[in-house]
């Protein structure tokens, strides 16, 4: 306060000696001129005075609300190396133009403003921001419009090599792909392909072969090679990473010296590694197991398998593979891939289908009509074409994706952990080379399931992921985890306890809500005001009841012209004598629970303000770690709160989970009422269902889709070390909004939902 008070004395002996004096008059004081030279839009003069004083240096950083503190300090790191522009002409532009940054900004751009003048830099038109050496676009306006925004320049950014960024740091053209599809000509001849017309072509021909890797089956990892990795985690007595087994690996198949498979390979390997024979047999034993647990059909591919087959035609699988035919054909027949003719492995004939295998195989089916079917162009496609055999060429899922509003994914998968899951997360929903069809490349979502398996599975085990870290590094006691919204996380951190993790603490599905903490903590005037500080829809004697629970005749008559407030306050004594009497209740509940005085516990949120742990401080025996999901920009001041998603305000955030967190709320929510307090018996009172039933089944198969993700993620894959940022499941999230809702899952925009303090309701999802 000090520093602050000699820094406006000398503001005003400034003041006095200059124009402003004049200009605003006596009665303007210095505050005022403050807030106007941080604020609004001024005039040279004032640029002029504030650079000259340079008072964005020990002066207006006193008047800096929080969030327009790292608003500048971000975007002092985005204008280090780049000759920039901002583009927009509102209270943030201002900001960044009055406080600092005037001399790097070359000019603003808008929408039909070219030609004008802003805070006395020109509006720039497309071509004068080119003929300036422009090198990057900052958007200075809230996140909400960031993508109208970039979808009316980033066709004239990308073309012209200019970065495109919001003031939050993030790479908008790459954040918001997923919101358009384009595709070239020969992708919008695919998506008038189906598995009928695959038949079709099938019934025309004699024979059919099929390629086997991301044709007939794939595996659930994002990249072939991610297969050696995942070898090199369960390697053992190794003194070797697992990113350095798999670069070896790697290594060893391109510059292997002895027979051309996987026996080869691992001869090669064993000289790069200095292997025992042992070493190598156990390696290698490892990855065939790892390719039979990550391998699966493309399911709709394999029908059409078994359709070939039951059509009495002669079937062929021809792969580029270095398992060797016994090796691939007991894997194939583990997933019901039998049937078929001959199985042709570019192994055992030492060259691969664009190199001799295809002619191989033409001359084994010389003089029958022959369709083959796979997923490559070149060794699928132009390779048995010249051998006259018609070829038809479906996608992978991989390639699937980047045909689609997912292709920015692959963009955020930076851990291996991220890119098992994104792996995993395609095998399902770009299984059928044909996902995209209907959609012409968006994503059709036809089940409630099917829904929250591909939009909140990345989410909960990104989450998870960095929560048993956090209850690990704080040493909690327990974690608890609060009706109504820890009702899915309690499930499944009992499933990851028992079936991944032993080490972590127990769990407990902990009863409470912010109507019962409110009320067990009144024990001032204060604190009833805390609680009126809501909106309602009570009269001042339903509050009494319905907030206060308070009985008929305990209530005084409220007379017509008396201050709401007042007529509450009458009542405080009752008040605080039944608030006592829950509080009792209410730690004696929690002391049955097996919770300890003095210990500290990890609570559960979704996203809030962190409202139920501040009240629980109040008059709780024990110490909280607050473990949320999120927590919205004005958080209460805490104790102790961390959390994944961090909402950074209007023009920082990153997180498009913040905006749809009501949505998200109802999706993690319980089949139980609210809690809304507890009698004198120690009973608790609930709520009226408002749900009808129909959004309750939703919300549940919402949950299974979700569960289900976390326990195959769980399932097939060993926990990291890098772990998982929030990115990628934000950039899942974001692509929502571009998803088909179709069939049983097209009514979700009429889901509603109810605020347990106001009851007001609203739609969870605003379609």
């Amino acid at each position: 306060m000090e520093a602050m008070k000699i820094a406006t004395d000398k503001f005003d002996s400034i003041l006095a000696r200059s124009y402003l004096k004049s200009e605003y008059g006596e009665e303007q004081v210095a505050d005022k001129i403050l807030r106007h030279l941080i604020h609004d839009e001024l005039d040279e003069q004032e640029h002029r005075f504030i650079e000259e004083n340079h008072l964005y240096e020990w002066l207006f950083p006193y008047f800096y609300t929080q969030e327009e503190r790292q608003v500048l300090e971000q975007f002092a790191l985005l204008t280090q190396e780049r000759k920039t522009v901002i583009y927009g002409a509102g209270a943030v532009a201002r900001l960044l133009l009055n406080c600092g940054f005037y001399g790097k900004i070359e000019g603003v751009m808008a929408a039909g403003q070219a030609g004008t003048l802003f805070c006395g830099k020109p509006f720039m038109s497309e071509n004068q921001v080119l003929q300036a050496g422009v090198s990057q676009i900052v958007v200075a306006a809230r996140v909400t419009n960031y993508q109208i925004i970039t979808e009316r320049i980033s066709d004239f950014c990308e073309k012209n090599g200019i970065l495109l960024r919001g003031l939050n740091g993030r790479n908008l053209i790459q954040w918001y792909a997923g919101k358009t599809v384009k595709f070239n000509p020969k992708g919008r001849m695919y998506f008038g392909m189906n598995a009928e017309r695959l038949r079709e072509e099938i019934n025309r021909h004699d024979v059919i072969s099929f390629d086997v890797f991301d044709t007939l089956v794939m595996r659930k990892v994002l990249r072939p090679a991610d297969i050696f990795y995942l070898v090199g985690q369960q390697a053992k007595g190794l003194d070797i990473s697992a990113s350095s087994f798999a670069d070896r690996r790697i290594y060893a198949e391109h510059h292997n010296v002895y027979e051309g498979n996987i026996f080869g390979i691992y001869r090669m390997l064993q000289d790069v590694l200095q292997l025992t024979d042992q070493q190598r047999d156990r390696l290698l034993e490892l990855e065939i197991e790892m390719e039979r647990q990550m391998l699966i059909l493309r399911e709709e591919i394999a029908d059409i398998f078994r359709y070939a087959v039951s059509q009495g035609k002669t079937v062929y699988l021809i792969s580029d593979m270095y398992l060797p035919e016994p090796v691939l054909g007991k894997l194939l027949s583990g997933l019901g891939i039998i049937g078929y003719e001959k199985l042709m492995v570019s192994c055992d004939f030492q060259c691969g289908k664009a190199f001799g295998l295809a002619h191989i195989y033409s001359k084994m089916v010389m003089g029958r009509k022959c369709l083959h079917i796979g997923d490559n162009e070149n060794a699928d496609g132009t390779a048995f074409v010249k051998e006259g055999i018609n070829s038809f060429i479906i996608r992978s899922a991989f390639s699937l994706s980047k045909m689609s509003n997912l292709r920015n994914l692959t963009e955020y998968a930076y851990s291996k952990d991220e890119q098992n899951a994104l792996g995993l997360l395609f095998s399902k929903i770009l299984n059928s080379p044909f996902a995209l069809n209907k959609g012409k490349g968006m994503i059709q979502v036809r089940t409630y399931k099917e829904w929250g398996y591909q939009f909140l599975g990345m989410y909960v085990v990104a989450y998870f992921d960095w929560l048993c870290r956090e209850i690990k590094k704080n040493k909690l006691a327990g974690m608890l985890f609060p009706t109504r919204d820890g009702y899915l996380f309690y499930k499944l951190y009992c499933w990851y306890r028992k079936n991944v993790d032993g080490s972590l603490p127990e769990a407990v599905y902990f009863k409470t809500s912010r109507k019962i903490c409110y009320v067990a903590s009144l024990t001032t005037e204060e604190n009833i005001d805390f609680f009126l500080g809501y909106d309602d829809v009570y009269s001042p004697e339903e509050l009494l009841m319905k907030r206060f629970l308070l009985e008929k005749e305990e209530i005084g008559l409220f007379r017509e012209g008396m201050d709401s407030r007042e007529y509450i306050m009458m009542h405080k004594e009752i008040i605080f004598r039944r608030s006592a009497v829950i509080r009792e209740k209410y730690l004696l509940y929690m002391r049955g629970l097996g919770l300890r005085e003095g210990a500290e516990y990890g609570l559960f949120d979704s996203y809030c303000r962190g409202t139920v742990q501040y009240l629980l401080e109040q008059f709780i025996p024990y110490t909280l770690c607050g473990l949320y999901l999120g927590k919205i920009h004005n958080t209460r001041k805490l104790g102790k709160i961390k959390s994944f998603y961090r909402d950074r305000g209007n023009y920082l955030r990153l997180d498009d989970v913040n905006e749809k967190r009501t949505l998200l709320e109802y999706c993690f929510s319980s089949p139980e009422t609210n809690i809304i307090g507890m009698d004198l018996d120690g009973n608790f009172i609930y709520a009226k269902e408002y749900r009808t039933k129909r959004d309750i089944e939703h919300m549940l198969e919402i949950q299974k889709g979700a569960e289900d993700f976390f326990m195959e993620y769980h399932g097939s894959f060993p926990a990291e070390e890098d772990g998982f940022s929030s990115d990628l499941p934000n950039a899942v999230i974001n692509a929502m909004d571009q998803a088909e809702l179709v069939e049983k899952c097209s009514d979700m925009g009429d889901i509603r939902s109810i605020d347990d303090m106001t009851n007001i309701g609203y739609a969870v999802w605003e379609c």
